[in-house]
């Protein structure tokens, strides 16, 4: 008797249900890794076998390990499991799209091994690739797969090829130290995407995500985090493509594997830093990145890139603090990453920022007057070391720290040293910077202050006496006063030197001749003034008098009149 057509559907609905259950069933016990193909209508083994494997002659092997004993007959929708090793395969390669620094690959590549790996290379399955402390490179699949391998990372391509028959793409990557970073597109309806990347201790498995792999070698640890998609982790075991422990990690989970192949439960990933409020302009050659800190974070890790997907990093740093600085960046517009990292050593979510490094030509270091200085003159010399770079100099003075009503600029000051007059007295601030010889505009230096003070008051003309001569000058409360007196006019040698505590002084006449008088003085603060400037004055010879054997005039009533002790 003929089965009736729902009988038949049937059949073959409990068929499909259980072979889906056995290949599940080999699958978790860690048997060889199997495709699930969908039979449609018209397939037949044999005409599979020669689309889909290495050679029509597997097919018996198809055959029993889905126990058909007609290949000639099997039902549409049925699953069909085939060894992935029996599989019809072509070889891909990976090309580099983005290099940095110090990148080095052995075996596979288009160039003589081992050789510095350069853009454009093409990678085939066996090519290790080695970074150095400074070297990133970035690959791209035919799949769309990006990887970017990071910074002293040495990883080895493992399967890198195609199932056309199936429509099915497959890459494996080995993390053998360092970090990976793998962005996979979701599969399309006619293309599958597997994507895996195994350490010594784990394999994390994709088919649709963004995750990060460290293959920390020094603790031997394993860790794993995933930003977008799903992921599977599960710990690696002595038979080659074998894993268990599997656990999942949904996007913003991590999960560390241990030396004894311990797979951690899901861990939550910590928060994005916040980067709302850096600056957008950096002027300075090391680069700095105030953060608030985030809760649990134990360090930050920072990388600065030419680009927004972070394939062209320049720079790294991981900080303890929350405070980052970067140096030896280029002028130029860059990206900031940055995260934070937990006690288990997992990185957690992302902060971009856009910013741009206009650090040079670097300002003159200033020497003169001194941040917060005084200065007590007419005219206010500035002085600054010189740039090699610059062939002039920008400067400008203020009434205000923010430079919004100048007091006073030159915008192509030449040499290292310039003097300004007819300003007024008070506080002012003023900065400097260099400008190249095309015109380039550096940005300007730390901002600096001094106060204007009025220069030290001229002496009086000394009151010359017959025995005794007097100086007084103006003075602020407080001060203490040097004051020098010399028979010419570079003060050399001067006849007389006197601290003083009022600005006044007052000694015997000296002998007839010419004389200069100066003083400066010294604040309650301890500012030292400048000298005044230099006056003179004359002491003339004594009319008609009764002189001993050294000239010297001889008054009965004031004794002898003669030079100061």
């Amino acid at each position: 008797m003929k089965p009736s057509r729902e009988t038949v559907d049937s059949r073959r609905s409990v068929l499909a249900l259980a072979l889906a259950l056995s290949a599940l069933s080999v699958s978790a016990a860690g048997a060889e890794e199997e495709y699930v193909y969908k039979v449609t209508k018209g397939d037949t083994l044999i005409g599979l076998s020669g689309r889909l494997l290495n050679t029509s002659a597997d097919w018996p092997r198809v055959a029993r390990l889905n126990r058909l004993p007609n290949p000639n007959h099997i039902f549409p929708g049925a699953a069909l499991r085939i060894p992935f090793s029996l599989l019809k395969i072509t070889p891909v390669t990976a090309t580099v799209t983005h290099i940095e620094g110090d990148v080095k690959a052995t075996g596979g590549v288009q160039q003589a091994t081992p050789s510095v790996l350069v853009l454009g290379a093409s990678l085939a399955e066996g090519a290790q690739i080695v970074t150095g402390k400074n070297g990133y490179v970035t690959l791209k699949l035919q799949d769309g797969l990006t990887v970017r391998v990071q910074s002293g990372t040495q990883v080895r391509l493992e399967r890198m090829r195609t199932y056309a028959g199936v429509g099915l793409l497959e890459s494996t990557m080995k993390l053998l130290a360092g970090r990976v970073e793998s962005l996979v597109r979701r599969s399309g309806e006619n293309t599958q995407t597997r994507h895996g990347v195994t350490t010594p201790l784990a394999t994390l498995a994709v088919r649709g995500a963004e995750f990060r792999v460290t293959m920390d070698a020094q603790d031997n640890l394993t860790r794993g985090e995933v930003l977008e998609g799903v992921v599977e982790v599960a710990a690696e075991t002595a038979r080659a493509g074998a894993a268990t422990g599997a656990k999942r990690l949904n996007a913003g989970f991590g999960s560390v594997v241990d030396a004894r192949k311990f797979v951690s439960d899901p861990i939550f990933l910590l928060a994005a830093p916040d980067v709302s409020k850096l600056a957008k302009l950096q002027e300075r050659t090391v680069l700095r990145f105030p953060l608030q800190a985030v809760a649990g974070a134990r360090m930050y890790r920072a990388q600065v890139a030419r680009d927004a997907q972070f394939n062209a990093v320049v720079a790294e740093q991981v900080s303890p603090v929350a405070d980052l600085r970067v140096a030896d960046v280029a002028d130029g517009s860059y990206f900031l990453r940055v995260r934070a990292v937990d006690v288990r050593g997992l990185e957690g979510r992302d902060s971009t920022h856009a910013f741009t490094m206009k650090a040079r030509p670097q300002p003159p270091l200033i020497s003169a007057p001194a941040p917060k200085g005084k200065v007590r003159a007419a005219e206010v010399e500035f002085k600054w070391a010189e740039n090699t770079e610059a062939a002039a100099y920008h400067l400008q003075i203020s009434k205000d720290a923010s430079f919004k009503s100048l007091a006073f600029e030159d915008k192509a000051v030449k040499g290292a040293q310039t003097s300004v007059g007819q300003l007024a007295l008070g506080d002012y601030f003023w900065r400097i910077a260099s400008l190249r010889r095309d015109g380039d505009h550096g940005p300007y230096g730390d901002i600096a202050s001094f106060a204007l003070l009025a220069p030290p008051a001229q002496p009086e003309p000394p009151a010359v006496g017959d025995a005794r001569i007097a100086f007084r000058w103006a003075g602020e409360p407080g001060q203490k006063f040097e004051f020098q007196l010399a028979d010419e006019i570079k003060f050399t040698q001067p006849l007389l030197v006197r601290t003083l505590d009022k600005p006044e002084f007052e000694a015997p006449r000296p002998k007839p001749g010419t004389y200069f008088i100066r003083y400066r003085a010294t604040d309650a603060d301890g500012f030292v003034g400048p000298y005044s400037s230099v006056q003179t004055f004359a002491v003339p010879v004594p009319p008609a008098c009764l002189m001993d054997s050294e000239g010297r005039c001889v008054s009965a009533t004031h004794g002898i009149v003669g030079p100061l002790p």
